[in-house]
């Protein structure tokens, strides 16, 4: 845990590196003043939930039949296995341990318990129980109707039990990281930190899944589907979240 500690810490800080690179182009980037919130949020959200669950269904069929994008998935496992180094090893599972069980509740738990004090509210805990919960069900549900096996061509560098369709890792990092990025962004209306949070939550996501690949736990469409699938439920959460009344949440003063 360690290493995976390490490992957060100087992607937060590459992530804000980019971020304050980035700033000139970003100022330049100024929406027209009559577009109100709740219309950007409700209209990004539709399209993101039906463009991520669209192209999972694709891979979906790809994998069942066993053609397009899903015909890569061996060579990639073999090619990545047989360039593994002992650094990279190391550096892998510091990235896969990012998505674990156990790191992404202590993260989200910390933040959520953090986040629902200074807002005096019960919403954030409402959100992260529902995204993050709701995504392992969803995940787990998949993966006993398709069945996949794990890929058994190259040795598991990491223990992995169950079925390989889709990446449960990829999915819940996608979801984790998006709600503590969400999180953080109700306690501040700085805009680098939130330009951050999300940088560094979708380099987490993109890190942990590549991880899962390169220690032979999962073949690329696994990880593919795991993040639409993840993107598509961070949508759903989004939108019920502004159409949800907030009557009833407040945490007593």
């Amino acid at each position: 845990m360690l290493w995976s500690a390490v490992a957060a810490v100087v992607l937060v800080a590459f992530a804000y590196g980019l971020v304050r690179l980035s700033r000139p182009l970003a100022a330049r980037i100024r929406p027209p003043g009559w577009i109100s919130v709740e219309v950007v949020v409700l209209a990004a959200g539709a399209a993101v939930i039906v463009a991520s669950f669209s192209l999972f269904l694709g891979i979906l069929d790809a994998v069942t039949e066993g053609d397009d994008i899903a015909v890569l998935d061996e060579p990639v496992v073999a090619w990545l296995a047989a360039r593994r180094r002992p650094v990279l090893d190391a550096a892998e599972i510091a990235a896969t341990n990012l998505g674990g069980a156990i790191a992404l509740v202590a993260g989200l738990g910390g933040v959520t318990v953090y986040v629902c004090r200074r807002t005096r509210s019960w919403r954030p805990f409402w959100l992260a129980l529902a995204g993050l919960g709701g995504v392992q069900v969803l995940v787990n549900v998949i993966k006993l109707v398709i069945g996949r096996q794990r890929p058994a061509i190259a040795e598991h560098l990491v223990t992995a039990t169950g079925y390989s369709f889709p990446s449960g890792h990829s999915a819940s990092s996608v979801v984790g990281f998006g709600l503590i990025a969400w999180l953080l962004c109700m306690v501040t209306v700085n805009r680098t930190l939130w330009a951050t949070a999300w940088t560094a939550a979708a380099l987490g996501a993109v890190a942990v899944g590549a991880s899962r690949v390169y220690l032979g736990v999962h073949y690329p469409s696994d990880v593919l589907a795991g993040w639409l699938l993840g993107v598509a439920w961070l949508g759903v959460a989004a939108v019920a979240d502004r159409v949800w009344p907030r009557k009833g949440t407040s945490l007593p003063g």
